[in-house]
C-alpha cells in the first residue's frame, strides 16, 4: 500500500437512547460509559446462564 495514500477512517456506531448515532458525537460522560460496556457474546451468556442456576441451587 502506497504509505502517501489517504486511508478512510472507520465510524463506529451506537445504540444510545433510542437511537443510532457515531461515536465521535458523544460528549466525554458517554463516550467514558461506552468504553466500560461489555459486549455481548453468546459464551459469556451460556456460562452467565449455567453460573446463575448453580447460585440458585445454593441457595436453595
Amino acid at each position: 500500500m502506497n504509505p502517501q495514500a489517504k486511508r478512510t477512517p472507520c465510524e463506529t456506531f451506537s445504540r444510545s437512547m433510542g437511537y443510532i448515532r457515531p461515536i465521535n458525537n458523544f460528549n466525554i460522560g458517554k463516550r467514558a460509559e461506552f468504553e466500560e460496556r461489555n459486549t455481548f457474546t453468546e459464551a459469556n451468556s451460556l456460562t452467565a446462564g449455567s453460573r446463575h442456576c448453580e447460585l440458585m441451587k445454593k441457595a436453595a
